[in-house]
């Protein structure tokens, strides 16, 4: 109910990444109020999990599978929803990847310095150009209709350099500049750009976190737990309503934790 004054009813959203955690929750979100929602991810299974829940709040949900990375599958992907909805007006970039770690490893003692050039560039082609070719593809259509509102799901890593590996860290800084830069071009056709920066969130992207970390985290944390997937959507929420003057700004979602 709380989003019923964000005029989400009769708006199309796209929620990448929406399978599983915090798209999964951004897009439940959206539902509930009102919205029609389609959910990309590469894994078709966890897309129809999410579908299941968000039919629960409205009757239009799409489960598309689909590589952010690809700029042809996103074209055709975008293009698929508009056909079934006639339009997107919201668009939230979640979808993201982390280094898996084997037990004992850390990324600071273990993959810092190791990685390939292959495995750098991959944080990028989905942290920054899977946003980049997922905004060019819905911006047309926002541009026409002068409305759209874009919210990309960075990391306090790409704010304070902390944590995880380099080519991580260095991604999401990028896609928080992308973001910025988006903002400034488009901001004359009422499309709105903006980032949200979490610090720690309980997701199963964290599958590799020890009980020990979680404890860590959440004892450095003013707040004292680590975030839910919930915590961020509704920061996603805030940042997709229709009445905003907001436009290229981040916000760090950590409860306090990264504190400086």
């Amino acid at each position: 109910m709380q989003y019923l004054d964000y005029g989400f009813a009769d708006k199309a959203a796209i929620v990448t990444g929406a399978g599983t955690g915090i798209g999964q929750a951004c897009a439940v979100e959206l539902a509930k109020g009102g919205a029609k929602v389609a959910l990309f991810g590469r894994r078709i299974e966890k897309l129809e999990e999410t579908r299941a829940e968000c039919l629960k709040y409205t009757s239009d949900v799409l489960a598309v599978s689909v590589d952010v990375s690809d700029g042809e599958a996103v074209k055709k992907a975008v293009a698929e929803v508009n056909a079934a909805f006639g339009k997107v007006d919201i668009l939230i970039n979640n979808a993201g990847i982390e280094s898996r770690l084997q037990p004992g490893e850390s990324f600071f003692g273990d993959l810092f310095d190791r990685l390939t050039p292959e495995e750098y560039m991959r944080f990028f082609e989905i942290h920054t150009l899977g946003h980049y070719q997922m905004c060019l593809a819905v911006v047309p259509g926002m541009q026409e209709r002068k409305f759209g509102r874009v919210v990309n799901i960075t990391s306090v890593t790409g704010v304070n350099g902390q944590y995880s590996t380099p080519g991580y860290t260095a991604s999401k800084a990028a896609a928080i500049c992308q973001t910025k830069a988006f903002a400034k071009k488009y901001g004359p056709d009422n499309i709105t750009f903006n980032s949200i920066a979490p610090g720690m969130v309980d997701t199963p992207m964290k599958i590799d976190a020890t009980p020990e970390e979680y404890a860590y985290v959440a004892s450095i944390t003013p707040m004292g737990r680590v975030a839910q997937p919930i915590d961020i959507a509704r920061v996603a929420m805030f940042f997709a309503q229709e009445n905003l003057f907001v436009t290229a700004q981040n916000i760090v979602v950590d409860g306090g934790s990264n504190i400086f």
